[in-house]
């Protein structure tokens, strides 16, 4: 899944994006300077995409099998290795692991989701 948005009213996207690559709803990738998500697959070479790289509300896919619960507030990181989003990161600030926003609501240690503030434009701030 990745990310998906679910706040239709406020988020900022990129108009003019083009994925360099098939990229499928919710695959997180970074255009130029800025992180962000696909809204949607992609069905034709040099298509133009919404790229959200602010949202108030969005479903991010969440790293399992570590133990680690979430708690609203917490900043998440999107860990590339996993495709997730955790707490914790390690390694280098925008090639390991990128800034994405803060946590709106708990999720347990088994959860698979997280409800989040998801906000790109800070993506290589180290932890």
């Amino acid at each position: 899944m990745g990310f998906e948005w679910k706040d239709d009213v406020i988020y900022d996207e990129l108009w003019d994006a083009i994925p360099s690559t098939a990229v499928s709803k919710g695959d997180a990738e970074v255009v130029q300077d800025t992180f962000g998500f696909w809204v949607k697959d992609r069905e034709s070479a040099g298509e133009e995409i919404a790229f959200i790289y602010r949202c108030r509300q969005v479903l991010a896919t969440k790293v399992t099998g570590t133990g680690e619960d979430i708690t609203a507030g917490d900043r998440l990181y999107y860990i590339v290795a996993s495709s997730a989003v955790s707490k914790t990161a390690t390694g280098t600030a925008g090639t390991d692991y990128y800034y994405c926003g803060t946590a709106k609501k708990n999720a347990t240690a088994t959860a698979t989701t997280v409800l989040m503030r998801f906000d790109g434009t800070r993506y290589d701030e180290a932890i």
